[in-house]
């Protein structure tokens, strides 16, 4: 008899927990409808102390397609912001902000923020240069694609542009501006054509991050780094396979061409920057030659008709 008792405690205990179970997921949604609610409406941005602005508005439809929006509520990554009015954002200026965002991004990203912490941006952000890169300014947090994607990776060079074609910045820590010199090179001519004619595709040339890795970019003279002239020939292998020992030397270095840097390939760009234009307007000239005897053949056979 005293098990027969037992039996309508044990349901009820059961059922309750199905319940929650069948109740877990329009409990998340319903978060983030509250917060929407506000937040999809457009232009709203926060003003910082430095009269910085950021943007707090967010696109529903990116977001609930996004991975993060797929995984995640605002609260798990806002849980001070369930209080409405909001707490009073204590960052003073843009990058702070940054920093802090970035910082809820090591509670899930805990590897990809360590490898960031030992690279060269993470060293300079710790030096408290404030135009260096974080989380939040390579991966938007409302809108973060996968990074697997075709999309992501047709368009990571343009990414890594925003900084690295920015002559500002370049001069400022006495970096070449490489980004224009990987678009005229094979691989970003590739990945620019992919990008244009088949954007489902990922491009099958190397992207920045298959050279100098992610998260963890180290300087070229760093012994760790792929592409230090110790490691080049390992990483160009990861592509081609087969490649020889001198292959390595092909690579100019993201240098652009000039009787200083890789003047061999200098001097074959000058030879068909000769070569081509000469050779078309050869055959253009002949073709003329050709056109203007036919018609004058033309002439004098109407003339003898």
């Amino acid at each position: 008899m005293s098990s027969v008792r037992w039996v309508p405690i044990v349901l009820g205990v059961l059922i309750a927990g199905a319940a929650l179970v069948a109740f877990a997921v329009p409990a998340a949604a319903q978060d983030n409808e509250t917060c929407l609610t506000c937040h999809t409406a457009p232009g709203m941005v926060l003003t910082l102390p430095s009269t910085e602005v950021v943007s707090v508005t967010v696109d529903p439809q990116r977001f609930g397609a996004s991975a993060h929006g797929q995984a995640l509520t605002c609260a798990t990554c806002h849980p001070k912001n369930v209080d409405v009015p909001h707490p009073k954002v204590t960052a003073k200026t843009l990058k702070e902000y940054q920093r802090i965002a970035a910082g809820v991004c090591a509670s899930c990203h805990g590897d990809a923020v360590d490898a960031f912490a030992g690279s060269v941006h993470g060293r300079a952000q710790r030096m408290g240069f404030a135009d260096v890169p974080t989380c939040v300014t390579c991966h938007n947090p409302h809108d973060a694609s996968r990074v697997k994607t075709a999309t992501f990776r047709n368009n990571l060079p343009q990414l890594c542009g925003t900084c690295h074609a920015d002559p500002v910045i370049m001069q400022k820590y006495g970096l070449r501006p490489v980004y224009q010199t990987y678009i005229n090179e094979f691989h970003g001519i590739t990945t620019t054509l992919y990008k244009l004619t088949k954007p489902r595709d990922p491009t099958p040339a190397a992207i920045c991050t298959d050279c100098h890795g992610g998260h963890d970019i180290r300087a070229a003279s760093d012994p760790a780094s792929r592409v230090h002239p110790a490691n080049v020939l390992a990483t160009c292998r990861n592509c081609h396979a087969d490649a020889g020992r001198f292959f390595a030397t092909a690579w100019t270095e993201h240098k652009t061409p000039g009787p200083q840097a890789a003047p061999l390939v200098w001097y074959v760009q000058l030879f068909y920057a000769f070569l081509i234009p000469t050779t078309v307007a050869f055959l253009g000239l002949l073709t003329v030659l050709d056109l203007g005897r036919w018609a004058t053949d033309q002439i004098r056979r109407a003339g003898k008709s």
